[in-house]
């Protein structure tokens, strides 16, 4: 009888595994990163030209339509100077997430800022008179982004 009974408990054993016997919680719940590198976007800001391009191609649309813009805008100026200039401006622009451009700062030498004191009011022009875009967006969320675009600034 006592054979049965052993017999029957290493059945037992045998046949059961050993997740009934663990006691540790499994969470079967989804998991959620909580590390978010909020220094890049996971989608770049568009024209609506450039939307349906992805990666690098949405990218260098996006580079070229708002530069084209710029120098169109910036040639209907008549600019009139004492020295001849050839320098690189720097203008921070911010891309708010409603899509509107926002003038940061105009990073200029001193010789350019003399020279064209009315350069910073017509870059705001500028910026204001283009279209709304399509903001970056960070997990699906608009956010604001900065850009620093190179203009260069050549009279003679």
């Amino acid at each position: 009888m006592s054979f049965r009974y052993v017999a029957f408990l290493l059945c037992a054993l045998l046949c059961s595994s050993c997740d009934f016997f663990s006691y540790s919680k499994k969470d079967k719940g989804k998991t959620v990163d909580t590390i978010v590198d909020y220094t890049k976007v996971d989608e770049f800001p568009s024209f609506d030209k450039c939307k349906n391009l992805f990666n690098e191609a949405r990218i260098n649309c996006f580079r070229e339509e708002i530069y084209k813009r710029i120098t169109e805008s910036l040639q209907q100026h008549n600019f009139v100077t004492k020295n001849s200039l050839d320098e690189e401006v720097l203008i921070d622009v911010l891309i708010n997430k409603d899509g509107k451009f926002v003038l940061g700062k105009v990073i200029a030498s001193n010789e350019v800022t003399r020279q064209l004191p009315e350069l910073d009011s017509i870059i705001k022009l500028t910026l204001e008179k283009l279209p709304i875009i399509n903001p970056a967006t960070k997990r699906g969320i608009p956010v604001v982004t900065k850009y620093q675009l190179p203009i260069k600034i050549k009279t003679e």
